[in-house]
């Protein structure tokens, strides 16, 4: 019976512990308060900081060996070169008209048809070079319709980006001479440029 009195206290006591423990979520809202507590803290210091910072930022004064400076060399120009260009085109005015314009229809360019390649080497033709990317995927698709398979290469031409078509390389001369000859019967402008030989 002793046994019993005991074991029931004892069950009463961790009864007890267990509903006066708090649960969990608590501790975790705790927590969570003081982290943004800390994080809105240094927030506010940082933009103290910002706030309190001269403007001008202060050079260090650490001397470096004089054998870490880099010696300058200045060349000078030739006497014989001047640009004038860097004087004239500023004092250049352009007359800019904003009128609105009729679209112009233009006929087929007649693309007369270049000497034949007799020279053995490596060739590819540039059949355009395009400022926007939908035009030359345009002509790119044009080559596929004429069996040419062709790839767009990206560059740069007076500053502004431009996409250029290329066929593939060609070694033969009369497989030159027939994609040239395909390109200018359908009115294309090539351009053929020889790689190496």
């Amino acid at each position: 019976m002793a046994k019993k009195k005991r074991r029931k206290a004892g069950r009463r006591a961790s009864d007890r512990k267990a509903a006066s423990a708090t649960p969990g979520w608590v501790y975790m809202c705790m927590g969570l308060a003081i982290g943004l507590a800390v994080a809105y803290a240094v927030y506010v210091n940082d933009r103290k900081t910002l706030v309190e910072q001269p403007a001008a930022p202060v050079a260090k004064t650490t001397k470096e060996p004089a054998s870490a400076i880099p010696e300058v060399i200045e060349e000078t120009p030739e006497a014989d070169i001047t640009f004038d260009f860097y004087n004239m085109l500023p004092n250049l005015d352009v007359e800019v008209y904003e009128e609105q314009r009729a679209p112009v229809v233009t006929a087929p360019v007649k693309v007369t048809p270049r000497a034949q390649v007799e020279k053995s080497g490596i060739y590819i033709l540039q059949a355009g070079s395009f400022s926007r990317l939908g035009d030359a995927n345009r002509r790119k698709a044009q080559l596929a319709l004429l069996g040419v398979h062709s790839d767009i290469k990206k560059g740069t031409a007076n500053g502004r980006a431009v996409y250029r078509v290329y066929t593939d390389p060609m070694e033969k001369p009369e497989e030159v001479n027939r994609v040239s000859k395909l390109l200018t019967g359908a009115n294309i402008e090539i351009l053929r440029k020889r790689v190496s030989d």
